[in-house]
């Protein structure tokens, strides 16, 4: 099991739902405790509208990392072992449960949800289109189309040259959602995540353009149970491969 130690932006300010808006440092407080087996609480009782400042502390040996998933749109926050991260939101104004992904990429994995007034179940949003991940293609020096299944990751090729290079992901299941990330393998074998393809619905497809320099780069799917509807760890179930950039 590979150990997550990329260097990611982070954000300062956690969006959650379409309708919420940053909360600056005010707010109730909200603590989450990152531990080498996962993450606690479970669950957070929430008001709709409601102003909160997430206190998320790392007490593990390894860099965690957090997102929003299925209509939670919370940009990826890295919390690196040993630091503690406070980043703050505003509830959504309406009625629903929002997920939180917390996470080492290919290890263990806590799905947070945020129950907001009297709902009982989570919101889903799957994408009903083809995802675009940028407005327009950047000009690219290769295309690397990359075959989604259940549970394989496929590209149709192995070997590209560095540059420019759009990555166009098709899921072929006929039920499960999966998704693409694009991550360097570093010379001490750890990873650092480039860029991702999310949430790519059965018999859709998704496209994004990275610029990379030669090395080792890994494929991937990091779909946990209870994302999605699923009840496995995809990478677990072997979802990724690595290809090499020359």
């Amino acid at each position: 099991m590979k150990t997550w130690s990329g260097v990611i932006a982070v954000a300062g300010v956690l969006v959650l739902g379409a309708a919420c808006t940053s909360s600056g440092a005010g707010g109730r407080e909200v603590r989450i405790t990152q531990k080498d087996d996962g993450c606690t609480p479970a669950s957070i009782s929430v008001t709709p509208g409601e102003k909160l400042k997430l206190v998320v502390k790392n007490s593990s040996s390894k860099d965690f990392e957090v997102e929003g998933i299925e209509g939670a749109q919370l940009q990826e926050v890295v919390i690196p072992e040993g630091r503690t991260r406070t980043p703050g939101f505003t509830v959504p104004s309406r009625d629903g449960v929002y997920k939180i992904k917390c996470y080492v990429p290919g290890g263990v994995s806590t799905i947070i949800e945020l129950t907001a007034g009297g709902a009982t179940t989570p919101q889903s949003k799957q994408p009903d289109a083809p995802t675009e991940n940028s407005a327009s293609f950047a000009p690219s020096d290769a295309t690397l189309n990359v075959t989604l299944a259940d549970y394989t990751v496929t590209p149709d090729a192995t070997s590209v040259k560095a540059g420019a290079i759009r990555f166009i992901a098709t899921n072929v299941s006929t039920d499960a959602v999966h998704e693409l990330y694009v991550l360097k393998v570093k010379d001490n074998g750890s990873l650092e995540s480039l860029g991702e393809i999310e949430s790519i619905g059965p018999k859709q497809n998704g496209s994004m353009v990275l610029d990379l320099s030669p090395g080792k780069y890994r494929l991937a799917c990091f779909i946990v149970p209870g994302e999605a509807g699923s009840k496995v760890d995809h990478y677990q179930k072997g979802m990724h491969t690595d290809i090499t950039v020359e």
